[in-house]
């Protein structure tokens, strides 16, 4: 048998060596195209530079260990919008300074006062970078006139967060101070893009606060897209008024009570005497819904003003009650009405530096009678002095409208002179007539709703931006 010499030995060799390496290569691009694939961020496998399952790394989206994780800021507020509707507001802080939550899910259960559940909720959120936010559910319906007593709300487990290196977006939102027209709440606000791109799908929720910081209301809109530079006014609407707790107004008030202590404040012959009890405690029941930032006087009259005056302007509003408590009908002598020397006393007082600079400055007169004292000099008869009395009187009030104080005045019964109280107010609204002293406590809610407009003590709008995608 002829031997193959060493030359073709090595050829076959190079021959199958090659076959090999082409086998080889064809099966390797067959596995590289239908079998082998490269790591990616969507592949449900942790591979690559991923610290976690296609999250960490090079992937846009972070891992739940690499955040830190949302904080409840406080326990749900529950909102009773009408009879059996509630809504419910929760705020929710993101402190990861790049990081959205752009899918959170959550659980909002609403028990009654025995911990039976009334509302179960499920759904899901997303958490703006470095913000906090409002989650607002609405519509809750619950049956049978319950009312429920709290609600827990419970963060889920898969929250998927999202790398978010872009500045965040320019949006700017102004609001009015809550409005009651046709005696319904009522927000408006100004919705600015300052962006560069258009924003789509804004969701805003307002909160509103009382002057101890309690949230007493939410709602919740939506702006489908601002383009570039674009703005849009919105609106937050109630269907019923609610309380805003203790007053907050728009400015303090300095406030100068007059009283009328003359012998017809005792016309009743009653023990006590009567209308003027019933009066005191009207005017105590308004000075007792001031606010801690008003300063409050009291003045009572007859022939004459009581000098000293029963209480100088005072931010103790028990001191000042005391004192309307102190008035009495002095016995023993003939009383007329001296509506001069009130408004005179009662305006040297606001005035005075016992007055707080930047308040207004009001007064509120309250008589029963026809101004006919001080008695004038060269005049013969009753209507001689009661000309005389109204006009000083009238001048007084006056100059003081001109120099800024906002007058009362409140005509009890059925011996006054209502033309001459209603010259002496600053407008027309601002004079009331009281039949009976059972009508003063009402006027003097008005008047009190009058000067100190409640307004919540802060206004919140936050919003969140459903434009990503995971």
């Amino acid at each position: 048998m002829e031997e193959m010499s060493p030359w073709a030995s090595r050829r076959k060799s190079i021959y199958l060596g090659g076959i090999v390496i082409v086998l080889s290569a064809i099966a390797f691009a067959i596995f590289w195209k239908y079998w082998y694939h490269a790591p990616t961020c969507f592949d449900n496998l942790k591979n690559g530079d991923e610290s976690g399952i296609d999250c960490g790394g090079s992937c846009t989206l972070i891992c739940s260990g690499d955040v830190i994780k949302p904080i409840i800021r406080w326990d749900p507020r529950l909102f009773e919008v009408s009879p059996g509707l509630w809504s419910a507001l929760i705020y929710i802080e993101n402190s990861n300074i790049n990081v959205d939550a752009i899918y959170m899910p959550y659980k909002l259960t609403i028990y009654d006062e025995k911990n039976n559940i009334l509302e179960e909720r499920k759904s899901a959120t997303i958490l703006p970078k470095n913000k906090t936010v409002g989650v607002f559910e609405g519509l809750i319906e619950i049956k049978d006139n319950i009312r429920p007593r709290r609600a827990v709300f419970e963060i889920g487990d898969n929250i998927v967060w999202q790398k978010n290196d872009k500045k965040g977006e320019d949006i700017d939102i102004t609001h009015s101070p809550l409005l009651r027209l046709d005696n319904i709440p009522r927000v408006e606000a100004n919705v600015k893009n300052n962006s560069t791109e258009e924003i789509k799908n804004i969701e805003l929720v307002i909160a509103i606060f009382d002057g101890n910081d309690n949230a007493i209301a939410t709602s919740r809109t939506f702006v489908e897209s601002l383009k570039k530079n674009e703005e849009t006014n919105i609106f937050f609407t109630w269907p019923k008024p609610f309380e805003l707790g203790s007053k907050t107004c728009e400015s303090p008030s300095n406030v100068m009570l007059l009283l009328d202590r003359s012998g017809s404040m005792a016309s009743s012959g009653s023990n006590p005497p009567e209308p003027l009890t019933t009066a005191k405690a009207a005017a105590k029941s308004f000075v007792m819904q001031l606010s801690p930032k008003d300063k409050i006087g009291v003045v009572s009259f007859a022939t004459k003003a009581k000098d000293p005056i029963d209480s100088n302007l005072t931010s103790d509003l028990n001191f000042a009650t005391e004192a309307v408590e102190g008035i009495s009908i002095e016995e023993g002598s003939i009383q007329y009405t001296n509506i001069f020397e009130a408004l005179h006393s009662g305006w040297q007082e606001l005035v005075s530096a016992r007055a707080e600079e930047n308040s207004s400055n009001i007064i509120i007169l309250l008589t029963d009678g026809i101004a006919n004292n001080p008695k004038n000099p060269t005049g013969r008869t009753e209507e001689d002095d009661i000309k005389y009395a109204e006009s000083i009187a009238l001048k007084e009030a006056t100059n003081a409208k001109a120099g800024g104080v906002i007058i009362y005045t409140i005509g009890l019964g059925d011996e006054i002179n209502e033309l001459f109280l209603k010259t002496l107010v600053s407008e027309k609204d601002n004079y009331f007539f009281a039949p009976s002293a059972k009508n003063l406590k009402t006027i003097y809610d008005n008047i009190s709703s009058d000067i100190c407009q409640e307004i919540p003590a802060r206004i919140e709008i936050s919003y969140k931006i459903f434009g990503t995608s995971i």
